[in-house]
């Protein structure tokens, strides 16, 4: 059985992989359904953004690498608090 948890989000990053490399290489996309909404330099910028603006378990983080071999399909679900 294949996991649908976020596997629309992740099929639209892997179709659009190739073309966010000029620019966002190495960088962290979050996509909520198959719009990119945002792009950062770290995992815990782009986690602290996206919780604040979308639902928990409604975006996938994923890191822009050249090399496909290296992508790592991971899907967790975690409350997380950020306090100023």
């Amino acid at each position: 059985m294949v996991n649908e948890v976020l596997k629309k989000e992740y099929d639209f990053f892997l179709k659009i992989r190739e073309s966010l490399l000029p620019g966002k290489e190495n960088k962290f996309v979050v996509i909520v359904g198959e719009d990119v909404v945002g792009v950062y330099d770290t995992v815990s910028q782009a986690l602290k953004d996206a919780s604040q603006k979308y639902a928990a378990g409604s975006f996938l983080i994923q890191k822009v690498l050249k090399n496909a071999d290296d992508l790592v399909q991971k899907f967790s679900s975690m409350v997380v608090c950020f306090h100023p």
